[in-house]
Formats: structure tokens, sequence, C-alpha cells
């Protein structure tokens, strides 16, 4: 029997709603790749607050503390771009960073210091980039066989003129012995 998919199967995967992530607690998250404290702020205008962050696999979980009971909320980090926002000019800045979701939502974030603002901007940009490795990865392949292709036809062009040129040197041989 013949079925037609819906029109979600038709949707680009960034059109595709997010799927629907149920609050988690601080124990069911556990302890992720990364934790500690960052003010998070909403963009354009909400507020910093001081929440307990945990970094676990595409997500980034937000809680009150380490030992709260309540549910967290999370920034999803599934195609996220994750920048720093300081400059060198000010070392206030150098613990700044931003995430925009791909729905576009933007956070600001801050850390204690900028070591630690490198640490999570390190970590959440290798949840970020899974299919853009995969991305990257093809297109380095791609471009491997597109040099290899354009390589041997060079090799073969140099063969032709090789081949070419011995066959007039041979007629200019032969020519010269009768």
């Amino acid at each position: 029997m013949f079925t037609m998919g819906g029109s979600r199967d038709l949707m680009r995967p960034e059109e595709r709603p997010e799927p629907i992530v149920h609050p988690l607690t601080i124990h069911q998250v556990g302890l992720g790749q990364s934790r500690g404290y960052l003010h998070v702020r909403e963009l354009p205008d909400g507020a910093p607050v001081k929440k307990w962050a945990v970094l676990l696999e595409d997500k980034l979980w937000l809680f009150d503390s380490p030992d709260t009971q309540r549910p967290g909320q999370h920034i999803p980090l599934d195609k996220a771009l994750v920048n720093e926002v300081g400059s060198s000019r000010s070392p206030d800045q150098l613990t700044n960073f931003e995430v925009r979701t791909r729905r576009g939502k933007s956070y600001s974030l801050k850390a204690k210091s900028s070591g630690d603002a490198n640490m999570w901007i390190r970590a959440m940009k290798q949840h970020t980039a899974k299919e853009t490795e995969n991305q990257i990865m093809d297109r380095a392949e791609r471009l491997i066989c597109l040099g290899e292709l354009a390589s041997a036809a060079r090799i073969m062009e140099q063969a032709r003129r090789l081949r070419k040129l011995g066959k007039s040197r041979a007629k200019g041989e032969s020519a010269g012995d009768r």
C-alpha cells in the first residue's frame, strides 16, 4: 500500500519545529561535560540572571543552583552560533560570549574569568559543529577528488604531448635515414 508522508516530511530541517524537550532536574541532567555558574541574559531586553549551567550533549541546561530540585530550562545548541563578544581592550568583556540558536534567539553569557569563558566557548562549539564537521569533511573529500582529477588530467595531457613529440622525432629520424 502506498502512503504519503505529511507536510513535515517536505520541510527543510531548519523549518521543522523543535522537538519537545521536557524540563529535566539537575539530578536527571547529571554532571554533564562542563558545569559552573554563568550570568545569562536573553537578548534583546532580558535581565542578567546568575544560573548554574550544565552542558550536556547539544543543550546548555540552566538551573537556579547546583542543589536545586526545580526543573531547569535549556538553550538548544544544535546548529547554534557561539561567539566571543569582548575585545582585547577591555578585560571585563573577555568574559562575555553570545549564543544564537538556529531559531534566532540570542543569549548573552558571562563567565567569571576569560579562561572560563574560553572553556565554555570551546565546549559549546564542539556540540554545535556536529553536522558542520561532516559537511567540512564531505567538501574536503570532494576537493581532493577534484584535485586528483585535475592532476590526472594534467598528467594525461603531458603524456599525450610526450607521445606526440616522440612520434614526430621518430618520423624525423626515419626521414633522415632515407
